[in-house]
């Protein structure tokens, strides 16, 4: 059976080392699909493509990445932690 794809918002922070500072709008939205639940309660998703091009932001947008039920998009650094890289408005 084919995977659902589904789709949420992306918000990239202006800066990722300090969310004070806010995020970028991008008026695309991130198409996806589910691989599977962390230990830790995220969903990690595979990025399929963007519903928009002509209306993204200009980003390096991952390949794989974690959404929290928070509303964070997270991706997963080579020592294991979660870093958190955007925004989102659709949990």
């Amino acid at each position: 059976m084919a995977k659902r794809k589904k789709q949420t918002s992306f918000y990239p922070w202006i800066d990722a080392a300090d969310h004070s500072k806010g995020y970028k709008m991008n008026f695309s939205t991130v198409v996806y699909t589910e691989v599977a639940r962390t230990a830790e309660g995220f969903m990690q998703v595979e990025f399929v493509e963007l519903k928009n091009p002509e209306l993204a932001l200009d980003f390096a947008y991952p390949q794989s990445f974690y959404l929290s039920s928070e509303g964070l998009i997270l991706h997963k650094l080579a020592n294991g932690k979660f870093e958190v890289i955007a925004k989102t408005d659709n949990c």
